[in-house]
């Protein structure tokens, strides 16, 4: 991160700048543009940062970020490949409703690791929410249904699915029927969120899980994980600029405080 005080610290010529760029996960039409500032400006590190972050607020000036206002009756599905920080974000997430003075419950649906479902049992207890948990390769579809009739006393029920690879069809398929079981039943919440989960080190073939993704689930928000141990934070610009999908958290470390909401201009603050 924070590229930009490389360029000057290190003296870098515009074929290191690009090097540079493209290691941050900037893709080239906008590596193409900060260069072309670098060039014409020859200015002082923060007037460069100033240009380039006036150029960029104004090319996303129509997009929506952030904006995630935590409701009573709502059902929020959690989806995402393994390794993406997705169980680790649930226990954030739990956190972040009873803050909001909300009462979260889970449904552990991801019933192919009984590892995720300790872990989220783990945070339950933690928290002190009640969890309906799969048996081990129990259809997870069955859980969630299941899961909502058990729990909809509570503000929020949040729903864990099973970590996939976004190329495997057999595994999205699944995830269709459970989208399929909440529609049955979404007279019951006044607010559904299909919400993807993705690891910042990705970088920009996140772009292609979030498409894989897509086809199967209908998807409102992103959330981006490991932040602080990424060098791929560029990809964000892209990322906000193919999909019509808010990133509305950033997860950052592991402590469950962890979480911070998404807003554009203090990303690019934290980038340049």
């Amino acid at each position: 991160m924070f590229f930009l005080k490389k360029i000057f610290k290190k003296k870098l010529n515009i074929e290191e700048v690009e090097d540079l760029l493209f290691e941050s996960g900037v893709e080239p039409k906008f590596a193409d543009m900060i260069i072309t500032k670098i060039k014409e400006s020859g200015s002082k590190e923060d007037d460069l940062r100033r240009l380039i972050k006036s150029e960029l607020l104004s090319q996303f000036g129509e997009k929506q970020f952030g904006n995630f206002k935590p409701k009573a009756k709502s059902l929020m599905v959690i989806a995402g490949n393994n390794g993406s920080g997705k169980t680790t974000f649930i226990g954030k997430f739990i956190q972040y409703f009873q803050q909001n003075e909300l009462k979260p419950a889970v449904i552990a649906a991801d019933t192919f690791r009984a590892a995720a479902m300790e872990q989220l049992e783990h945070f339950a207890n933690r928290f002190n929410v009640p969890i309906v948990r799969g048996a081990d390769k129990e259809d997870p579809s069955a859980v969630v249904y299941r899961g909502i009739d058990q729990l909809l006393e509570n503000d929020v029920i949040i729903v864990d699915t099973s970590g996939r690879q976004h190329n495997n069809k057999n595994l999205m398929g699944e995830l269709q029927k459970i989208s399929n079981i909440i529609n049955k039943k979404s007279d019951q919440f006044l607010d559904i969120k299909n919400l993807i989960t993705i690891d910042a080190n990705t970088g920009l073939a996140s772009k292609h899980i979030i498409s894989g993704f897509q086809e199967y689930l209908p998807l409102d928000g992103i959330i981006i994980n490991k932040v602080d141990s990424n060098s791929k934070y560029g990809a964000l610009l892209s990322i906000l600029n193919d999909f019509n999908i808010p990133i509305i958290f950033e997860g950052y470390g592991e402590d469950m405080n962890d979480l911070r909401e998404f807003y554009f201009e203090e990303y690019l603050d934290r980038l340049l």
